[in-house]
C-alpha cells in the first residue's frame, strides 16, 4: 500500500493552528490566495500593507513550508494555506447564522406537501409541513419545533445562507449533500480524502408504516460511514453510501434527473428518498432497495459490506 511507505513530515494541531492565529500571517495567505501567480518578497510586502520588512519577514518564514511555498518566481500559497483561507471567507470558523422555519417551494418526497428550511449550528434542518417525514427527533428549540418529524439535515457552511431565499438555500444544501455523498460512495472522505468505512444497520422489529416507534425511522436500514482518517462521520439513507454506483447514476440521469441539480428533480421529487426496502435477511444483512421513476424501477441488492451483490431493473411500457 501507498500508505505504509510514505514518510510524514509536519506540524501538531497546536502548531498549525498557533501558526495561523495571527492578524499578519493571516493576511499574507489571503494576498497569495488573490494572486494568479507567485509573488516576489517586495509585491507581497507592498500587498499586504506591513510597515515592518524585518518582522513581515519572520512572519513569512514562518508559515513557509507548510502553507505556503518558496519558488524561483516568488513565494507561492499550498493547499493547506488555501484551505485556511477558505475556512475564514466562507464563515466555518467566524459566523453562526440563525433563519427560523421558512416555507420554500420545494415539495416533500412523501406527500408533496411543501418543505421547509431552518438553519443554525453550521446545518438546513428540513421538515415536512403535513406527513412525518423521515425520522421522529426533538426539536432543537421552540423556533424550530414541528408537531411531525424532519426530513434530516445537511451541513452547510454559513457562506451557504448568504443572499438566498428559503428555496435557494433548500437546494444548495441537497448539492452539497449529494457532492459528499459521490465522495462517501466511492470511499472517499469528502473532509480529508481519508479512507470512507461503510456499514449498515437494521432495526429489526421495525413497523412497516410511517415512522417506527423502536427506531424512529421510516426505513429500518440505516447507512452509516465514517472516516478512519479525521473521524468524519455521517448517517442516513442509501445515496450517502450508493450515490457513486454507475446503476444508480444511469437509472438517474436516463430519467433526466441530475444528482446536482435539484431543479431537475421536481417531476420526480422521492426519486432518492421515496423507495421500497425489502429486508431479506438480518444474520447476514442483506437488503433489497427498489428506486421507481414513472414506471421504470431499479433494485440494487446490498449485503453487510453495503456492496451492490445483484442489480435488477424493470423498464415499463413507456421507458422500454
Amino acid at each position: 500500500m501507498v500508505g505504509d511507505d510514505t514518510s510524514t513530515s509536519g506540524l501538531s494541531p497546536d502548531e498549525a493552528f498557533a501558526l495561523v492565529a495571527d492578524e499578519t500571517r493571516l493576511g499574507i495567505l489571503r494576498t497569495l490566495s488573490r494572486a494568479d501567480e507567485p509573488l516576489a518578497f517586495s509585491t507581497l510586502f507592498e500587498r499586504s500593507d506591513y510597515d515592518t520588512r524585518s518582522n513581515f519577514s519572520y512572519h513569512l518564514d514562518k508559515l513557509a513550508g507548510h502553507f505556503i511555498s518558496r519558488t524561483e518566481a516568488g513565494y507561492a500559497i499550498r493547499q493547506t494555506g488555501r484551505r485556511i483561507v477558505e475556512a475564514v471567507l466562507s464563515g466555518t470558523v467566524t459566523e453562526d447564522p440563525i433563519v427560523h422555519r421558512k416555507p420554500t417551494d420545494r415539495p416533500c418526497p412523501f406527500c408533496g406537501a411543501p418543505v421547509e428550511v431552518s438553519y443554525q449550528q453550521e446545518r438546513v434542518e428540513l421538515f415536512c409541513t403535513e406527513c412525518a417525514g423521515f425520522f421522529r427527533q426533538e426539536a432543537s428549540g421552540p423556533q424550530f419545533a414541528t408537531e411531525f418529524g424532519t426530513l434530516g439535515h445537511i451541513y452547510l457552511p454559513p457562506a451557504g445562507v448568504q443572499g438566498r431565499t428559503p428555496t435557494e438555500l433548500h437546494n444548495a444544501a441537497v448539492v452539497w449533500s449529494n457532492l459528499e455523498s459521490l465522495g462517501l460512495s466511492a470511499g472517499v472522505c469528502p473532509r480529508c480524502s481519508g479512507t470512507i468505512q461503510q456499514s449498515m444497520t437494521v432495526c429489526e422489529d421495525h413497523a412497516t408504516e410511517g415512522v417506527c416507534a423502536h427506531c424512529d425511522r421510516r426505513y429500518a436500514a440505516l447507512f452509516e460511514v465514517e472516516c478512519s482518517t479525521c473521524h468524519y462521520s455521517s448517517s442516513g439513507i442509501p445515496n450517502l453510501c450508493l450515490l457513486a454506483e454507475t446503476e444508480l447514476l444511469a437509472f438517474l440521469t436516463d430519467h433526466g434527473l441530475n444528482p446536482l441539480v435539484p431543479e431537475t428533480h421536481e417531476r420526480a421529487p422521492g426519486a432518492l428518498g421515496d423507495y421500497e426496502e425489502d429486508i431479506r435477511s438480518t444474520d447476514p444483512v442483506v437488503v433489497a432497495l427498489t428506486f421507481t421513476v414513472d414506471d421504470d424501477a431499479l433494485t440494487l441488492t446490498i449485503d453487510e459490506d453495503v456492496s451492490v451483490v445483484d442489480v435488477t431493473r424493470e423498464r415499463g411500457t413507456e421507458s422500454a
